[in-house]
């Protein structure tokens, strides 16, 4: 393009300029700003800018690419109305640095230039963090614009994915004592440790108060070690040690209380691992001091719990009972002591649990505490089954079944064959099978159709009903304190049995009844008043009461409180039937009559019986007494006998109603109903229910080790299944999958089958119903393949296998001999290096608390989730742990896993946003309070030299403001606020200014004018 100048020209060229100015003077933007400081704004500032750094991360992790943005926001205020002003910032430019834990700062290489888009002002690159060691950084961007220089920084924890745990040398302590922890930090995705990886130590103690708070990173194995004394005064409770690392931690809890180590301990044993019916058991106990010496002559006593389904005899738990369970021991000169337990009745069920508590005391009244617990067994063998059927048989099918069989105790019974054959088929034969190391046999058995199974009720042990009749309290009000002497107290004790048959008056359905009487008692102990409540059963007790006597001695006001519960006996039930109305006043008199007629029905009565005879009755009009007779009834099966008839009739002889009634009459039939408790309804009842009963029976070689029943219900054939075989297999084994389809199958086999191992899917042809799988050879943890919706899992367990050894040099040292172990590790059967620690206490501490055991590490290895634990022993943890060796345990227990641990591999990625906020009100405070300080100053300088009668008017402060803002700026300090700009009254915000009023800093009130004009109003106005 040519561009040709005259003077027509530079004209031309001066009148776009003169436009562009008049467009820019009058258009809705400050000029200045945009073009000096890149910032586009409406109006002008008044004053300077202020900027602040924004600064976002998205998806930033270890050797990850992320994305960074960094951004500048301008800050400013108009001069007229205050009115805040921003916008972004369009020119910066920024450099990203990396700043690790010591504050070290270093350059971030970028994969990506930071560069702004064309529609905003946002500088982005892509990053890519190099791999860094486990640790809290920093990204800092540092951004420099027409504005300044300013930095921002985001925090990046970068931490892989890890599991804690943590210990301490013991689960309990004094205070004064020095708690020692450990914590062991293991990388998440193949639980190697984690050197060095930073971490922090808390200590929190029972009021969750953090009491230590120390930084310590991990050291070698990633093992890191601490310890915290405890204060003399430290508080009693459960304290807690927690390791944090990132965002995992670990906590151990230990409880401080002063204690003393028992002197000795008691110990008790069934003589035999479990008790059959018809056995009396046996248990032997010694009480032995620490050192192993016999305590002599130390009483024993006992309490007893028992716990299953089958309920003991009610006598064994009845400390009175002669033939209950032993209560009491005494050691003979060797320490020990025998418990013989009553013999085991013929109708236990199942197995029982009994549990003893023993508490011994030596002859120097020391007590220390132990247990013991003998197992009563109905049979000797126990078997428990799982099956591929939600634990159910198929008719008519061949089912796998697996079976595990131990002794009555829990004991595994390896080798052993196992029968199974049909208990209600005598021609069955039965099949057999050997059990493998977790005493589990695997069976294909066909149950053929269900039958309904009888299985045999719990014996009932009715508890015997209470006493009819207690004391609940006695006062007696001649008495300062209120109280009986202890021969009355006795004596009334003595009563009780005389008034059990007044009982019979408290109505069924309402169980108990408490009454009131009040006794006034001469000096010879004989009753001379009994005061009552008008109920037919407080007559009853005064009645009785009337006719008894205290031991002689003082007189005696009485207030007894009697709880009197229903004696259980039968009852009665009636229906009137009248001619013409009958009233409820009768029903009444019959409901009282038929109370006191109770006793008279027999006690055995077990099905309902109605009388032989109907009560005739009729009232008439101011006659309150009931006029009454009998009318024989025809005979019919299952009547009351007319022996009783004699004793109920005369109960009913006189009915007085309470109300006079009108002219009726009628007849009332009774029936004699059971006692609660005493019908046939409660009787125990065998249950019956369609399914499968099969008879087990073990042998061992040529020994007969036991038999039992098992009840299985039926159940249904699923779709699709998958079988694996083997389930647990070693890396690179072949493992065999059968496809197994059920009677609502429909469609056609697939022609490949995929096995997820790991990262690795492998792919394999379907033939003859089955696929086969070469497993990778350096492939570990949990291999699945599903079809159809059945899942079939393989398990190939960790090749590093970790043994350990610890002997002693000696069997038995002295007191203040040194002991020396020797430690011996070996990983998969050679010698290599671990990690071992050691924590030794005294063994009799596990009598105040519980010690840790040997699973006590098990959570740190990721376990598979089951629906419920194989035999209800074999869980997902003793499958990862590598506690199951049996094939067939194996197999049934990854029937029961529902979902594999998943190891979390990945590392976080760090995503957040950080700008600060500009808070101008908060840059301001400190020069106005300078300027105040100084205000107040120059004000009482004012007040000495001001001539008498002068009073300071608010122009006046204002003169007094700027001298202030004079002397401040003399001495160098700042005066401005947030925007540089110089603190003027009318600037100040409310809450400030009104701190400047002239009655706020005069202090003597003679100098200030009477009329008083508003101080925020006038500074409005004047604007000074």
């Amino acid at each position: 393009m040519n561009i040709r100048f005259n003077r027509r020209g530079a004209l031309g060229i001066t009148a776009v300029l003169a436009l562009g100015l008049v467009w820019w003077a009058t258009s809705d933007v400050c000029v200045s700003a945009w073009v000096f400081q890149g910032v586009k704004v409406n109006r002008c500032p008044d004053g300077n800018f202020r900027q602040t750094v924004g600064l976002r991360v998205d998806g930033l992790a270890r050797e990850v690419t992320g994305a960074v943005q960094v951004s500048a926001l301008a800050h400013g205020v108009t001069e007229n109305a205050g009115e805040r002003l921003s916008a972004p910032v369009r020119r910066l430019e920024a450099s990203l640095f990396l700043v690790d834990s010591e504050g070290k700062e270093s350059p971030l290489a970028l994969e990506t230039p930071l560069e702004q888009e064309d529609y905003d002002f946002i500088l982005r690159a892509r990053v890519k963090l190099p791999a860094l060691p486990d640790g809290d950084y920093k990204l800092r961007a540092r951004v420099t614009t027409p504005l300044g220089t300013g930095t921002e920084e985001v925090p990046l924890a970068l931490y892989a994915p890890a599991r804690v745990h943590v210990l301490t040398d013991r689960p309990l302590y004094e205070p004064g004592h020095q708690v020692r922890f450990r914590a062991l930090v293991l990388r998440a995705k193949d639980l190697s440790p984690i050197d060095g990886r930073p971490g922090t130590w808390f200590v929190t103690d029972p009021s969750g108060e953090v009491v230590l708070e120390q930084r310590m990173p991990a050291g070698p194995w990633g093992v890191v070690a601490g310890d915290f004394p405890l204060d003399r005064g430290a508080p009693t409770g459960r304290w807690t040690a927690r390791w944090t690392s990132g965002d995992v931690s670990g906590e151990a809890s230990f409880q401080v209380k002063p204690f003393t180590l028992p002197r000795f301990r008691v110990e008790a044993l069934s003589t035999r691992p479990f008790w059959r019916v018809g056995e009396s058991p046996i248990v032997e106990g010694r009480v032995v001091y620490s050192s192993g010496a016999p305590v002599a002559d130390a009483a024993v006593d006992v309490s007893w719990n028992v716990s299953g389904e089958w309920p003991a005899p009610l006598e064994w738990l009845d400390a009175k009972a002669k033939d209950g369970l032993p209560r009491k021991a005494r050691t003979d000169a060797s320490g020990r002591f025998r418990l013989a337990l009553p013999r085991v009745p013929y109708d236990l069920r199942g197995q029982a649990t009994l549990s003893a508590w023993l508490s011994a005391t030596d002859p120097a009244g020391d007590q220390v505490q132990g247990g013991a617990s003998v197992l009563l067994a109905e049979d000797a063998l126990s078997v428990s089954t799982v099956t591929e059927l939600s634990d159910g048989l198929v008719e008519g099918y061949s089912n796998r079944v697996y079976l595990r069989a131990t002794t009555a105790d829990g004991q595994v019974l390896p080798g052993t064959e196992l029968t199974v054959k049909r208990a209600w088929d005598p021609r069955d034969e039965g099949v057999s099978a050997v059990t493998d190391e977790d005493g589990v046999a695997a069976f294909q058995l066909d149950p053929g159709p269900p039958v309904n199974v009888v299985i045999p009720p719990m014996p009932v042990r009715r508890q015997p009903p209470p006493p009819p009749v207690g004391l609940s309290s006695v006062r007696d009000l001649l008495s300062d304190t209120h109280s009986p002497a202890l021969e009355d107290q006795l004596a009334l004790e003595r009563w009780l049995e005389s008034l059990h048959p007044c009982a019979r008056f408290v109505p069924p359905e309402e169980g108990s009844i408490q009454v009131t009487l009040g006794l006034r008692v001469a000096a010879g102990g004989s009753v001379v008043d009994v005061m009552s409540e008008g109920s037919p059963l407080a007559a009853c007790l005064a009645s009785v009461v009337r006719a008894r006597s205290l031991p002689p001695g003082r007189e005696r006001m009485l207030v007894l409180t009697l709880n009197v519960f229903d004696p259980g006996l039968p009852s009665f039930y009636f229906q009137v039937l009248d001619v013409s109305g009958a009233s409820e006043g009768l029903r009444e008199a019959l409901a009282l009559a038929a109370l006191d007629a109770r006793d008279c029905l027999p006690g055995a009565l077990s099905l309902p019986a109605p009388l032989p005879a109907a009560l005739t009755w009729r009232t008439r009009p101011k006659q309150r007494e009931v006029e009454v007779g009998w009318s024989s009834l025809p005979q019919v099966q299952g009547m009351l006998p007319a022996a009783h008839l004699s004793c109920i009739q005369s109960r009913f002889s006189r009915l007085v109603l309470r109300a006079e009634p009108e002219s009726a009459m009628g007849v009332v039939r009774f029936t004699a109903s059971p006692a609660s408790g005493g019908s046939e309804s409660e009787v125990a009842q065998a249950t019956t229910l369609l399914g499968y009963e099969l008879r087990v029976s073990a042998k061992a070689g040529k020994e007969e080790l036991g038999s039992t029943k098992l009840v299985l219900s039926p159940a249904g054939l699923p779709r699709a299944r998958l079988r694996a075989t083997p389930v647990l297999a070693r890396a690179g084994d072949e493992v065999r999958m059968e496809l197994l389809r059920g009677p609502d199958f429909h469609g056609e086999l697939p022609k490949e089958l995929v096995l997820r191992a790991g990262e690795k899917e492998l792919k394999e042809k379907v033939e003859n119903k089955a696929v086969r799988f070469r497993l990778p050879e350096d492939f570990e943890g949990w291999a699945e393949a599903t079809w159809e919706g059945a899942v079939a899992r393989v398990y190939v367990a960790p090749r590093a296998q970790l043994a350990l050894e610890v002997t002693p040099d000696k069997t038995a040292y002295a007191p203040g001999e040194l002991a020396h172990l020797q430690v011996h590790t070996r990983v998969d059967g050679k010698d290599g290096p671990a990690a071992v620690g050691l924590f030794g206490v005294d063994e009799s501490l596990s009598q105040l608390v519980p010690l840790p055991g040997t699973g006590a590490l098990d959570d740190l290895r990721p376990a598979p989730t089951v629906s419920s634990p194989a035999f209800d022993v074999l869980d997902g943890t003793a499958l990862a742990m590598g506690r199951i060796r049996g094939a067939n345990a194996a197999a049934a227990t990854l029937l029961r896993v529902s979902g594999v641990p998943q190891r979390d591999g990945g590392e976080r990625r760090v995503s957040l946003s950080v700008s600060k906020p500009f808070e101008p009100e908060v840059e301001l405070t400190e020069p106005f309070y300078r300027v105040l300080s100084e205000l107040a100053v120059q004000a009482r300088a004012w007040e000495e030299s001001a001539p008498q009668g002068e009073t300071l008017s608010p122009a006046g402060m204002a003169k007094l403001w700027e001298k202030a803002l004079e002397a401040c700026e003399k001495r160098g300090e700042a005066v401005t606020d947030a925007f540089g700009r110089r603190l003027k009254l009318s600037r100040l915000p409310p809450e400030l200014l009104a701190l400047t009023d002239p009655r706020a800093v005069v202090v003597n009130g003679t100098r200030l004018p009477e009329d008083v004009e508003n101080w925020g109003a006038w500074v409005a106005r004047e604007a000074p």
